[in-house]
């Protein structure tokens, strides 16, 4: 423990919630932050956090807040490595101890809601407490099923057996809550949707964008490079509207596995690539730089990348799959292409850049969507009416 779990101060009006995420890094510490001090700010709410120790996480909370804090050890290192990878793999034999460390959790606070907001493999430590506990078990379902080119061994079992001992789901895209009743038959009324967050990154003030004049238009690819977001898709559509006349530059930031594009990196002018991990600060930069963000994803639940562009002011240029067309709404914050081709993408990138006064429209969309919809505040406010809900409802499967 780091800080005291407990609150002597809760009365019978206050709903109590154990928030946990386990990953090391990445989103789901910015998710899961965010989330946490939005539900500490309403009214009547006791709020605790289970985190992995040395985590971007654990950091987030015991660097700038009071919230208790419990600290969980499951592995040192990065995955990204041989030696982080089998310290990742010893690491599960740890998973009673990680599993008794949250039951201790859960008896000292005593929540009317144990709530996971971004899964991760070590979950499985979390399933045999939860399923003896008085507590409803609240789940944040990000992805339905892993995604193409993202997938490890077991990891589409756990989230299955996850997804199958919660009392409820909240997901981030109405396409995620159809594939969880789609998939594992969870009944939809145990369903809640909200959309995802807008992450702001820098202390940049942010007004909506002005079309760039005498110099290329900006493009920007920003996340994880994995086979499901397309980043091929977008080289061949870059190709297509450079060919065309259209003064474009892209830059490639994020980590991943370039080598499958090599050869047509080779061949394109204009391209950037920051290839690897990025903070907070390169990440602000890469948003400022850029004047529209392009999602060429070939399969998509949500992205938190599209909610970052839009509280940057940036239109988003997005393949219309998954609950990429739930977020971005066509000619008012981005632009919907046609298709889940090269051919389509360019002429999306085209229709943008070819007008001025379209773009400013989207980003002025953009911006007022993250500040209105987007804002933690008000998705946290949601969260708790949606804990509320819950815990005035019987556990799944004890329905009289």
């Amino acid at each position: 423990m780091v800080q005291p779990i407990y609150a002597d101060h809760a009365t019978a009006d206050t709903r109590r919630v154990l928030l946990w995420h386990w990953g090391k890094e990445g989103a789901g510490a910015k998710f899961s932050s965010a989330l946490a001090r939005g539900l500490r700010d309403l009214p009547g709410t006791e709020i605790a956090i289970s985190a992995a120790s040395s985590s971007d996480l654990e950091r987030e909370i015991s660097g700038s807040t009071d919230l208790p804090l419990q600290s969980v050890r499951i592995f040192e290192g990065n995955k990204a490595s041989l030696s982080g990878k089998l310290a990742a793999g010893f690491a599960l034999l740890g998973l009673p101890r990680i599993g008794a460390e949250f039951f201790g959790a859960m008896e000292e606070f005593r929540p009317d809601v144990a709530l996971c907001a971004f899964q991760s493999i070590w979950d499985l430590a979390a399933l045999p407490v939860l399923r003896r506990a008085a507590s409803r078990f609240v789940l944040v379902l990000h992805d339905a099923e892993p995604h193409p080119g993202d997938r490890y061994p077991m990891r589409g079992v756990v989230m299955g057996w996850e997804v199958k001992a919660a009392d409820a789901l909240i997901a981030l895209s109405d396409h995620v809550a159809k594939e969880a009743v789609r998939l594992y038959g969870f009944p939809s009324d145990r369903i809640y949707t909200i959309p995802h967050g807008a992450f702001t990154f820098g202390d940049e003030i942010i007004a909506p964008r002005r079309f760039p004049i005498n110099r290329p238009f900006k493009l920007l690819f920003f996340g994880r490079i994995v086979a499901y977001k397309g980043l091929g898709l977008l080289l061949e559509a870059y190709k297509i509207a450079v060919a065309q006349g259209r003064a474009l530059e892209l830059s490639i930031v994020g980590s991943g596995d370039l080598t499958p594009y090599r050869d047509a990196l080779h061949d394109l002018a204009g391209i950037t690539i920051h290839n690897g991990w990025v903070d907070d600060t390169e990440i602000s930069d890469a948003l400022i730089d850029a004047d529209a963000v392009v999602l060429p994803y070939i399969e998509a639940s949500q992205s938190g990348v599209a909610a970052s562009a839009f509280s940057a002011a940036l239109p988003v240029i997005a393949t219309p799959v998954g609950g990429l067309v739930e977020q971005v709404t066509d000619g008012e914050t981005g632009i919907i292409a046609e298709a889940v081709t090269a051919q389509s993408l360019a002429a999306s990138i085209m229709r943008l850049v070819a007008s001025p006064e379209l773009y400013e429209q989207c980003s002025k969309g953009a911006l007022e969507h993250a500040r209105v919809a987007l804002d933690w505040g008000v998705i946290s406010r949601r969260v708790g009416g949606i804990i509320d809900d819950v815990v005035s409802r019987p556990r799944r499967g004890a329905e009289a």
